[in-house]
């Protein structure tokens, strides 16, 4: 009898620690996305190498997963070139500073307020289709900004504007310290 009102306990336990902890962490990204930065140059090829990987299986998952979701493949096609669009973006609008310590970035405001925002529109509307579709019976759309091809569209977003900034960010870093106005660090 204990353990069957544990479980719903470690339920309402989990939601509560979710709704504390999520509003907390996007804050501290948002804080932490707009904050004075300096161009390491290891540290940007880590990046690098990691949103690379990352979308290399961001494409083997939206392949498989167009076997149950239609449209998967077009929506995170074409998130992920919007992505880059952004990233490209993005770096034209980071204010660089060059002195002795090194090469120091800010990233652009707008632009971490708005991929912050798509975050939550996104969280949150998935947690109202999920509570539609499991207490009221309401199916799951397959089409629309609602489906799950559209949550590929997203993350395909995120991930696009992930590997182009750092990937332009690094270039520029990398032909700062070929001038010789960088330290390499």
């Amino acid at each position: 009898m204990p353990l069957l009102l544990a479980i719903p306990l470690a339920v309402i336990i989990a939601l509560a620690v979710f709704v504390v902890v999520f509003p907390l962490s996007l804050l501290q990204r948002f804080r932490m996305g707009t904050a004075r930065r300096q161009a390491r140059g290891w540290l940007l090829m880590i990046n690098l190498v990691s949103a690379g990987i990352s979308s290399v299986l961001f494409a083997i998952f939206s392949v498989i997963a167009a076997a149950f979701w239609p449209g998967a493949i077009s929506h995170a096609a074409f998130g992920w070139v919007c992505g880059l669009a952004l990233g490209a973006l993005a770096l034209r609008l980071t204010r660089f500073e060059r002195t002795t310590q090194g090469l120091f970035y800010r990233p652009n405001l707008w632009l971490v307020l708005a991929l912050t925002a798509l975050v939550v529109v996104r969280v949150i509307a998935g947690m109202v289709q999920g509570w539609r579709s499991a207490w009221q019976g309401v199916a799951w759309p397959t089409e629309g900004w609602l489906s799950h091809a559209s949550l590929l569209g997203a993350a395909g977003v995120l991930l696009g504007y992930a590997l182009a900034y750092v990937t332009l960010l690094w270039w520029r870093w990398r032909s700062a310290r070929l001038r010789g106005s960088v330290y390499w660090r």
